[in-house]
């Protein structure tokens, strides 16, 4: 079995398709962006205000990687690479745009998908721990709120948190912990 650096829903981006795009086949690289368009949206629409601007960064950062691939040394590093992309594309829309509401839809307004099968109470209880949660991590430090969604959303670990934020691994661990901590004293309702 090949090697691989692992995508979104266990699909797996093997060494070979990153070796492939980089020598410009373009089906391969089609591939990576197949897997890699959620992850990148996601991670995206926690760094910026507004889900347009996450949708046209994601556009601009699956362009940049295909141009500056060639450039990348080592393929074990291509997660950390393309989410270092899209936060410096991040950084520079909001600079370049100023800060705007961060979700046009109020959370409680987005609607959370209800098996009908299953108890509406339980139902109803695990819907308004959604909502609370939300605004948990809505209510953190924009800094924290990144690192935590990087780590719980997109699966990173410490050191590839770190490289993308340009901060030092205890920085990473102390932000998160805190972020945590404040979630998990929210949630004790809960419970």
């Amino acid at each position: 079995m090949v090697s691989g650096v692992e995508g979104d829903g266990g699909d797996e981006i093997v060494f070979a398709d990153i070796s492939a795009a980089q020598g410009g086949d373009a089906a391969a690289y089609a591939r990576v962006v197949e897997s890699w368009g959620g992850p990148l949206l996601r991670f995206c629409h926690n760094h910026l205000p507004a889900t347009i601007d996450a949708e046209d960064v994601v556009q601009d950062v699956l362009l940049t990687a295909w141009q500056k691939l060639p450039d990348l040394d080592d393929r074990s590093r291509f997660r950390a690479w393309m989410y270092t992309i899209a936060r410096n594309r991040c950084r520079e829309v909001i600079r370049t745009a100023g800060r705007r509401a961060t979700d046009p839809v109020a959370p409680e307004e987005v609607p959370v998908r209800i098996d009908t099968l299953q108890d509406p109470a339980r139902a109803h209880t695990r819907d308004a721990a959604m909502k609370a949660l939300r605004k948990s991590v809505d209510r953190l430090p924009d800094n924290q709120r990144r690192i935590w969604a990087m780590a719980q959303i997109d699966g990173l670990g410490y050191a590839e948190i770190a490289e993308i934020e340009e901060l030092p691994v205890s920085t990473v661990r102390g932000r998160l912990a805190r972020a945590r901590a404040t979630i998990a004293e929210e949630m004790e309702p809960w419970r």
